[in-house]
């Protein structure tokens, strides 16, 4: 059996073709400014990914804030559910889950059989969310994904004190103007974003294992 799972968020679409229930292909890519055209471009994207033969998914489930613009999907899905399935699927043992996402970071605990027994969102503030980081690596100019392997030849600690993207921006832009490095900026971001998933944590309850 051959299924198709989609997820339309903020900032990235993502599809995964499932065979028999492993995983066969997944592709990611920008979500952009058309829900629909990124629905159809992943998915063709992570069916040419996959074993031949698999081309023809016989479900298609979708979910993200874009959900209801995947027209050709069969069934739509909430966003909790299906992060608490996948990671119950992928890490069995973790109880205590963190999503960081585009608009916002959620955390929520899941049981043993996978279901989700409790959540706390971040405020709807970019600052709490993986969108400041597309902020940041635009103002270093850097590709996004080789922003984390940058912060980590940081060698100097820096904070930073603004807790709003729109400010941080600025006061990114301010610290090059300093002569900080692109490295110790990149770290200082991360930690800001960290330390806020660290209260969301911390207000929910913390359960190991942890995804």
């Amino acid at each position: 059996d051959v299924f198709a799972g989609i997820d339309i968020g903020a900032a990235f679409a993502k599809a995964v073709i499932l065979v028999d229930g492993d995983i066969a292909a997944w592709a990611v890519i920008p979500s952009g400014n058309n829900y629909r055209t990124a629905a159809e471009k992943v998915l063709q994207t992570a069916l040419e990914n996959a074993r031949p033969g698999t081309d023809h998914p016989i479900r298609i489930v979708a979910t993200g804030c874009g959900a209801g613009m995947v027209a050709f999907a069969q069934e739509s899905a909430g966003e909790f559910i299906c992060n608490a399935r996948a990671v119950h699927h992928l890490a069995p043992g973790a109880r205590t889950v963190i999503d960081i996402g585009g608009q916002f970071s959620r955390v929520f605990h899941i049981d043993r059989e996978g279901r989700m027994t409790g959540f706390i969102l971040s405020e709807k503030c970019a600052a709490g969310s993986g969108r400041v980081l597309q902020v940041v690596a635009r103002v270093l100019q850097v590709p996004l994904e080789e922003l984390g392997e940058l912060s980590l030849k940081s060698k100097n600690k820096i904070d930073f004190t603004t807790s709003c993207a729109v400010f941080m921006e600025s006061e990114v832009i301010s610290r090059i103007a300093e002569g900080i490095s692109r490295e110790d900026i990149a770290a200082g971001v991360h930690r800001s974003l960290a330390a806020k998933v660290q209260v969301l944590v911390e207000r929910l309850g913390f359960q190991p294992e942890i995804a």
